[in-house]
């Protein structure tokens, strides 16, 4: 199970890094609900397959390219977690950013997400996924 979890985050964060969306849905529950950074600090929440294609055409018009560069993993068995950062370049501005630091949550439910949630704030993605540092470690 810790694997197919782990192997699960991989695989949603290279189809995000893609911008694919049919990759995304062959990972995710029909009712599943995204939270991507920008949507969480505007309240917005993304849901379904259609919510999958609606935030590729809001990336695709916003950004210019957008890489997810997970460099840490927990699984936690209905939830996972990935640390990282990431990398884009604005499409109107031009302005790049490298190495912004990014927490990834995931709820799992029949080995596909439910609920997937990004942070920039890894205290926050701690809390929000009813973990703690410590409690990480010592798994």
């Amino acid at each position: 199970m810790a694997n197919d979890n782990i192997e699960l985050i991989k695989r949603m964060l290279d189809a995000v890094t893609r911008l694919d969306a049919e990759g995304m849905i062959a990972e995710i529950q029909p009712d599943y609900e995204f939270s991507p950074i920008m949507a969480a600090l505007e309240g917005r929440i993304y849901r379904g397959p259609e919510g999958v294609h609606r935030w590729i055409a809001d990336m695709k018009d916003h950004w210019e390219y957008f890489e997810c560069c997970p460099v840490e993993f927990h699984d936690l068995g209905d939830r996972v977690i990935a640390f990282g950062h990431w990398r884009a370049r604005g499409r109107a501005s031009g302005v790049e950013v490298d190495g912004q630091p990014a927490t990834w949550v995931g709820w799992v439910r029949d080995g596909l997400f439910c609920r997937w949630r990004t942070f920039t704030d890894r205290e926050e993605a701690l809390d929000t996924a009813g973990v703690t540092e410590a409690e990480l470690l010592a798994r």
